[in-house]
């Protein structure tokens, strides 16, 4: 069953090109939210996460609003993004 704390989180996936890929997805923050190969499934709050492909590699922004399903080539083709820095 679930509570009115639950409705507020939003579900994620996003699929990265190959099974072996890690998907790194942090928040505005720079703190690390998930990180999962081949295919993240989560639910979020919502708000604005940042996602790379390969620790290191080029950063692009995640909004989430609504239940949301991404894939690497759709990510990849639209704006990066800066890194995030963490701040404590």
């Amino acid at each position: 069953m679930s509570n009115a704390t639950d409705s507020r989180y939003i579900d994620l996936t996003i699929t990265a090109a190959s099974p072996t890929t890690d998907i790194w997805l942090v928040d505005t923050d720079g703190h690390l939210v998930q990180k999962e190969e081949g295919e993240l499934r989560t639910r979020l709050l919502p708000g604005e996460y940042v996602v790379e492909f390969e620790l290191g590699a080029t950063t692009y922004p995640v909004s989430l609003h609504k239940p949301t399903e991404l894939i690497e080539e759709e990510i990849t083709s639209g704006p990066s993004c800066p890194r995030p820095r963490v701040r404590l």
